[in-house]
């Protein structure tokens, strides 16, 4: 029989949670413990006016290393006009982690993030790399319900919340041996949980986009087999500054044309997200896809160990720019955009 998953998005389950529909600032700061079994991230990405982009992650252990004790490192990932890509990805000594539990306020060594829900100073350095950089709302802090799904009891979770679904960021980009301004837009959210996501999920679909003048999360998850290959989908459609509706279950997706990428994976070149209520309908069409990413997640891990690992899994993630068509039919909204759209595979098996 399967284990039970707790998705944790009706009224009761905010007013349990000790949440309420407004969030607060608390939200953002640190939510789980530090030592073994948890993890912990805050999560930063911007596209900026002249073509580059930055993904800055603060996380308290590497994502596969959630066992092991207290392990803080930085994500640093800019690309610059041309597509070149520069990675760094140091990891630092427990001593040099803090962070405050009344707001999000993190620091590991020199890099630190501040925030209040609606604007984020933050300074990211390493190998040569650096970002200064101020994200300000546009769209509020928004969660799917308690934001937070448990699985096979009460005390196991994963939790999320998208503190920023779309804003403005500006500061400075350092590569290269050169600091460019930069302006554009960007998105922040943070995510927690006390369990090995490699563990409870087979795999997830998960997109952000602006275009005109919405704004969107559309996400579908797939746990794995113990807990029934249950559907754990997500959905907010925003216009301008006001939330639509953060209701996912009617979300439906469905994918076509796999074709097969060099390291042996799979991936859509179409992707469609239906979302029907009544007689309200938003369809999204995700179509040609540009890849921006795509790695096993055993990289991650030495030469010798990651040849044990593939013999039982090899996590691998997807990340794509794509061309999007967005159709609205709502009881007042009728139309029809067109733009881009992030989104990312990640496959856990």
């Amino acid at each position: 029989m399967p284990k039970p998953i707790f998705y944790a998005t009706t009224p009761k389950d905010i007013a349990a949670e000790g949440l309420s529909e407004e969030i607060q600032p608390w939200e953002d700061g640190l939510r789980a413990d530090t030592g073994r079994g948890s993890f912990e991230w805050w999560y930063f990405d911007a596209h900026f006016d002249d073509g580059s982009t930055a993904v800055i992650v603060y996380l308290t252990k590497p994502l596969l290393a959630r066992k092991g004790p207290l392990k803080p490192g930085l994500s640093l990932t800019i690309t610059g006009p041309d597509g070149k890509k520069r990675v760094a990805f140091p990891l630092f000594s427990p001593e040099e982690f803090s962070a405050s539990k009344e707001t999000c306020d993190v620091h590991i060594a020199s890099n630190r993030v501040r925030g209040d829900l609606h604007r984020y100073e933050l300074h990211a350095e390493a190998e040569g790399l650096a970002a200064d950089l101020v994200f300000t709302g546009i769209v509020p802090p928004w969660r799917p319900g308690a934001g937070k799904s448990y699985f096979g009891d009460r005390e196991h979770y994963f939790a999320w919340l998208p503190a920023i679904p779309y804003g403005r960021v500006e500061g400075t980009l350092t590569y290269d041996g050169q600091a460019r301004h930069v302006s554009g837009t960007g998105y922040h959210d943070h995510n927690w949980g006390n369990l090995g996501l490699d563990t409870v999920m087979d795999h997830w679909y998960w997109g952000r986009a602006h275009v005109g003048d919405f704004t969107l999360i559309f996400v579908e998850q797939i746990a794995a087999k113990a807990y029934g290959a249950q559907r754990l989908p997500v959905f907010m459609l925003a216009k301008g500054d006001q939330i639509i509706t953060g209701d996912g279950h009617p979300l439906r997706m469905a994918t076509r044309e796999f074709v097969q990428h060099a390291d042996g994976r799979q991936y859509p070149r179409e992707v469609d997200f239906t979302w029907k209520h009544a007689a309200n309908e938003v369809v999204i069409r995700l179509r040609q896809p540009e890849i921006l990413e795509a790695v096993s997640l055993l990289t991650f891990f030495p030469p010798w160990k990651q040849k044990i690992l593939r013999l039982f899994a090899n996590p691998y993630y997807f990340r794509f720019n794509a061309e999007m068509e967005l159709r609205i039919d709502l009881e007042d909204i009728h139309t029809v955009e067109r733009g881009n759209a992030l989104y990312e595979i990640m496959m856990l098996k």
